[in-house]
């Protein structure tokens, strides 16, 4: 029994994250959700699955193996097994263990166990009907847990892609280009501004020399306005270059 619960909550462990991180290509593992299978796999698939086939079923179809040996009482195990153990049992104990770790209501979690009933009964006998004739029919009763925790590797990898969360859809184009666009545009207005506050000083300056002297030498607004252009030539000369340098500054 210690050798069939180890091997069941290693197996559902690594079952677990190997749909989380390759299936599913998650950046990080759903803790919660991998915790949840790891005392699923001890409670459940170890401890209480050891006890229902190695003890129950064997007296249960005592004679009938007696009577037919078993070949005859293989499809009678696989029958109980797989359409009154599991339907009846395992899925509700699952989906309520799901529903305790997420935080859901008992109800919730038996609405979705109705919900998927059916999907997940498909998927339990494609896998496990021959899985369990092989295993009632020819291998060892200290064996059969092992066994079955081989195959089970496989059936947790598919019951958990299943019932994970596979419902998150990557942004689209334009919602994935805002953030950098709004970077971008912050970026270039912080380089604008910064540009315009080195040159005022220097830009301005010409200017207000200029228009001085003009009104000093003339004393009309004609000659003032004269000497305007040269001012603002220079400034607008200034502000280009630091324009032309943040601009290459946010490329680079």
């Amino acid at each position: 029994m210690l050798t069939g619960v180890v091997t069941t909550v290693v197996k559902t462990s690594a079952a677990d994250l190997f749909a989380q991180k390759v299936v599913e290509g998650r950046d990080e593992v759903d803790w919660r959700r991998h915790s949840m299978f790891v005392m699923f796999g001890f409670g459940y698939l170890g401890c209480w699955q050891y006890y229902l086939y190695n003890n129950l079923f064997v007296r249960w179809c005592a004679p009938i193996t007696r009577a037919v040996g078993h070949m005859g009482s293989a499809p009678v195990k696989v029958f109980i097994d797989q359409c009154i153990h599991h339907p009846l049992l395992y899925f509700p104990c699952f989906y309520s263990l799901k529903g305790m770790v997420e935080g859901r209501p008992l109800e919730e979690s038996f609405a979705d166990y109705k919900e998927h009933l059916w999907d997940n009964c498909k998927a339990l006998w494609l896998i496990w009907v021959p899985a369990q004739m092989v295993n009632f029919t020819v291998v060892p009763l200290h064996l059969r847990i092992p066994f079955v925790a081989g195959v089970s590797f496989a059936w947790t990898v598919v019951i958990s892609v299943m019932r994970g969360a596979m419902d998150k859809t990557p942004p689209n184009k334009e919602e994935a280009a805002a953030p950098s666009m709004v970077s971008q545009a912050a970026a270039a207005a912080a380089s604008a501004a910064s540009g315009v506050a080195r040159t005022s000083p220097i830009s301005l300056q010409p200017l207000l020399n200029t228009a001085t002297a003009s009104s000093a030498d003339s004393g009309s607004l004609e000659d003032s306005s004269a000497g305007g252009p040269v001012g603002l030539q220079q400034l607008v000369a200034g502000n280009e270059q630091a324009d032309s340098a943040s601009a290459t500054m946010l490329l680079r």
